[in-house]
C-alpha cells in the first residue's frame, strides 16, 4: 500500500504529459484505487473479538472441570469419598458395591432378631433346660435349701395343665386345695418326671417342668382326665425335707 501511494505522489508531481503519461496514469489510478479497495475489504474483514473467544475459552474449560469433577469422586465401599478414578464404569461398579454391602449389613443386623423371634414363635420354651430324659424345665425361683436324697420325704405345691401352662385344661393343684402334697423322692410313688425333678431341687426352689408322656402317665393316660400320649405342664415347688 505504501508503495502504490508513493507511486501516486510522483504521478502528481510530474503534472500532464503525453497521451502515453495520460494511459500510464489511468493505468496507475486504476491500480492505485483497486489496492485501496483490496485493502479496505481486509481492513474490514470481521475478526472474532477476543472477549468472544476468551468466553468460548472459559466456557470449554469449564465443561472440562465439570466433567472431570463428576468422573474423579465416587462412593467408596465404605459410604466416603474414594481416590479419583479412571471411568465412569469404575464409578458405577462401586456405587454398585456399596449398594450390595449396604444391602447385606443391613441384612446381617436383621437376620438375628428374625430368627431369635421366629424361635421364639416356634419354640416358646426355648430358654428351659432339656436333660437326658426329655424333661424340660425353668427355674423361676431360687432355693436356699438341702437338695432331699432318695427316699426322703418332702412336701410340696404344684398346678399341672394340659396344653401349656396356664391354660383352660388345668387338672390338678394343690394350691387350689390349699392343702401342699407328701411324698418320698425316687420311691417311685409319683410319676417319673416328678422323681427327677425334686431329686435335684432345692429347699424353697420353684420349677415350671414340662413332662413328655414318657416321664408321665404314657400312652394309657390317667383317670379319664389324662389322655394317653398327653404332655404335661406343671408348676412345683419344693417347700421343706420331712
Amino acid at each position: 500500500m505504501v508503495r502504490f501511494l508513493d507511486l501516486a505522489f510522483r504521478y502528481k508531481k510530474r503534472g500532464k504529459g503525453s497521451s502515453r503519461t495520460q494511459q500510464n496514469r489511468r493505468h496507475h489510478r486504476t491500480i492505485i484505487a483497486t489496492a485501496i479497495a483490496a485493502d479496505e475489504v481486509q481492513i474490514k474483514t470481521p475478526t472474532p473479538p477476543k472477549s468472544i473467544m476468551t468466553r468460548l475459552a472459559l466456557l470449554f474449560g469449564t465443561v472440562v472441570l465439570a466433567g472431570g469433577a463428576v468422573a474423579a469422586f465416587t462412593v467408596s465401599s465404605n459410604g466416603g469419598v474414594a481416590a479419583p478414578t479412571a471411568s465412569t464404569s469404575t464409578s458405577t461398579v462401586s456405587r454398585r458395591d456399596f449398594v450390595a454391602k449396604s444391602a447385606a449389613a443391613g441384612a446381617a443386623v436383621a437376620l438375628p432378631k428374625a430368627a431369635v423371634a421366629d424361635d421364639a414363635a416356634a419354640d416358646p420354651y426355648a430358654d428351659y433346660v432339656t436333660s437326658e430324659s426329655g424333661m424340660r424345665y425353668l427355674i423361676t425361683k431360687e432355693g436356699d435349701g438341702a437338695v432331699p436324697s432318695a427316699g426322703q420325704l418332702v412336701k410340696a405345691h404344684y398346678t399341672g395343665w394340659l396344653d401349656g401352662f396356664e391354660s383352660s385344661k388345668k387338672f390338678d393343684s394343690s394350691r387350689d386345695r390349699g392343702r401342699p402334697f407328701q411324698f418320698k423322692v425316687g420311691a417311685g410313688q409319683v410319676i417319673r418326671g416328678w422323681d427327677e425333678a425334686f431329686s435335684s431341687m432345692k429347699v424353697g426352689e420353684r420349677r415350671k417342668i414340662i413332662l413328655p408322656s414318657k416321664l408321665a402317665y404314657g400312652d394309657r393316660g390317667a383317670g379319664g382326665i389324662i389322655p394317653g400320649g398327653a404332655t404335661l405342664y406343671f408348676d412345683v415347688e419344693l417347700l421343706a425335707i420331712l
